[in-house]
C-alpha cells in the first residue's frame, strides 16, 4: 500500500489555477465517490478552502492513478 497526496494553496498556485480545482459542496461527495471508484483506491479525502485544495488517497498494489490526471479529468468532465 501507499499514500498518494496531490495539494495546491495559495503559494504555489495563483488564484485562477485554484478556482478551476475547488471543490465546493456541490460536487465535492461526487467527486470523493468518483476517486474512491479509481483502480487500487481503498480510501480518499478532499479537502478544499478558499486557500488550497488537497486530495489524500491510500492506494493498494492493484493499480495506479495519476491525481493529477484524474483531477484534470473530473474537474473538465463535471464542469
Amino acid at each position: 500500500m501507499s499514500i498518494s497526496v496531490l495539494g495546491l494553496s495559495y503559494k504555489t498556485s495563483p488564484i485562477g489555477i485554484r478556482e478551476r480545482i475547488a471543490f465546493g459542496a456541490d460536487i465535492v461527495v461526487a467527486a470523493l465517490r468518483d476517486l474512491l471508484q479509481q483502480p487500487g483506491v481503498t480510501e480518499g479525502v478532499i479537502l478544499s478552502t478558499c486557500n488550497r485544495t488537497e486530495i489524500y488517497c491510500n492506494l493498494d498494489n492493484s493499480g495506479s492513478i495519476s491525481l493529477a490526471d484524474w483531477l484534470w479529468k473530473f474537474q473538465y468532465d463535471y464542469r
